[in-house]
């Protein structure tokens, strides 16, 4: 199988012919349907509105509307006509029934009865018609997207919010090395070929039964020591077969996974955008592209980025498993729910390199994982007797991460003359940078990140890209913490 290598940046993008995702196509069907509901027109017409084949339409429909189209289409005529024959008692039956598609008077009044559980005819005599509601119009985008407004729709047509893709849980590989895509592809396609599966199956009811993701692991923006990366590929599973395989290694271990493994991807709400080969059948090049229009639509947005998996979902595959069709990325993000520029009000701060001793943890558990870094570390200021009032205290870590592993850093400022040797302790130059900070405490710690992101987006502010840290106060180098300060990296203008 051949994979297209793409550019190693964190990215997350969908990919479609006609440039429009399944949701916005499927949408694009409904409206077609409801302007044609009292007319006489086939499904391959409302397949056609999709831009889909007929067998690939009826797929999506349902995996996408939670309903086969036929019965949309059933249902929605029987509210139209109900509609009709409340709102204006002198139209007959018969002319309603048929105006909508239905051959008789018998036929209509059966479909009738089973949708509002009365015949038409006691329509007329019903004083409480609130049931006539029941069933209405689906609006796909409002349904599954969260639409942004001004310039920023028109400037990016393309990229839409997606509001809640669920919890998967997955088969993967990762493939550690040069061309991990390939390798992780070609382990996964034995994998499924031995247990008799293929990429491009159907469930009973017709939908994918498998979708297929990808993502580099670790992230090769930040590379161990040379050009290689790990790129690990995930299909979604039933449960009975996610039971039979086991836990897949913690994210980041810079080698293959010994087997085909088990993890579950974690949903939310993402920022999608359609890439679609071109005309040399490349998605590579569109699929960096598309980052890179991400990242200028997150900062006109008024979302930020959120620390879950971004996604690359491959599509289309033939019958021996070869992909054919396009990706679809997603990328985290979240909406502000916090206060914004209006109420906060960061200091410009630098912190010039200094020297410090620090210990790094990892683990799948967040607070064991910060109480052990603490713990050696005030440990080792209390060993060599560092002067509380001279030593600053900085800690950073894997964020708010939901996922493990985590992991945390603290580092403790050394004076020049102090020298050491420790198994677990070890020595570097924080360089610091230029900054804002804002004062806080533990409670109002996460709270205070989102709003300093914020504000950084509403007073277009650029990150820099050194080290974020928080500095913790503690008097005497022991807790309790006196207050937190947040030092959000900038670039100053007059840079």
């Amino acid at each position: 199988m051949y994979i297209e290598k793409k550019s190693r940046v964190r990215v997350s993008v969908i990919v479609y012919s006609y440039g429009m995702n399944y949701y916005e196509r499927i949408d694009r069907s409904v409206s077609f349907i409801e302007s044609h509901l009292a007319e006489n027109f086939s499904i391959e017409d409302a397949a056609d509105a999709a831009y889909m084949s007929v067998s690939h339409f009826y797929r999506m429909f349902l995996s996408i509307a939670g309903f086969t189209v036929k019965e949309y289409i059933r249902r929605r005529r029987i509210a139209c006509a109900a509609e009709e024959l409340n709102a204006d008692p002198g139209i007959r039956i018969i002319d309603t029934a048929v105006k909508y598609g239905y051959t008789s008077a018998d036929a209509f009044t059966r479909a009738f009865r089973e949708e509002f559980g009365m015949n038409p005819s006691e329509l007329r005599n019903c004083t409480d018609t609130q049931f006539l509601k029941g069933f209405r119009r689906i609006s796909i985008m409002d349904e599954y997207f969260e639409l942004t407004g001004g310039d920023i729709v028109k400037d990016y047509p393309d990229i839409k919010l997606l509001k809640k893709l669920q919890d998967m849980k997955v088969a993967c590989y990762k493939s550690f090395g040069p061309e991990p895509e390939n390798h992780a592809f070609a382990e996964m396609k034995k994998w499924v070929m031995k247990n008799g599966i293929r990429f491009n199956a159907k469930n009973e009811n017709g939908e994918s039964a498998y979708r297929i993701f990808g993502f580099n692991n670790p992230d090769p923006t930040n590379p161990a020591s040379d050009e290689t990366y790990g790129y690990e590929v995930c299909v979604t599973i039933d449960d009975g077969l996610y039971e039979r395989l086991h836990d897949a290694p913690e994210y980041g271990s810079h080698e293959d996974y010994p087997e085909v493994m088990r993890k579950t991807i974690y949903g939310g709400m993402f920022a999608v955008v359609s890439i679609k080969r071109d005309e040399h059948n490349d998605v590579g090049t569109g699929i960096m592209k598309g980052w890179q229009r991400f990242s200028t639509w997150l900062e006109l947005s008024r979302y930020m980025w959120d620390s879950r998996q971004y996604l690359e979902e491959h599509l289309g595959f033939s019958d021996d498993n070869e992909h054919t069709g396009g990706v679809d990325l997603y990328m985290p993000v979240r909406s502000p729910s916090r206060k914004t520029a209006a109420f906060v009000h960061p200091v410009p701060e630098t912190i010039e390199p200094v020297r410090t001793a620090y210990y790094r943890v990892a683990g799948s558990d967040s607070e064991q994982a910060a109480r052990e870094a603490w713990q050696v570390m005030l440990s080792f200021a209390e060993k060599h007797r560092l002067d509380p009032a001279a030593s600053r205290i900085f800690m950073f870590g894997s964020g708010f991460d939901p996922n493990p592993p985590f992991f945390h850093e603290i580092m403790i400022t050394i004076p020049d003359g102090l020298t050491f040797s420790d198994s677990l302790v070890k020595e570097k130059v924080f360089q610091g940078g230029n900054y804002m900070t804002v004062m806080t405490d533990l409670k109002h710690l996460l709270e205070t990140w989102g709003t300093m992101d914020q504000w950084r987006k509403e007073t277009k502010t650029k990150a820099g890209k050194f080290q974020w840290v928080e500095e913790w106060f503690l008097p005497g180098l022991a807790f309790p913490e006196t207050g937190i300060k947040v030092w959000y990296p900038v670039q100053y203008r007059e840079e």
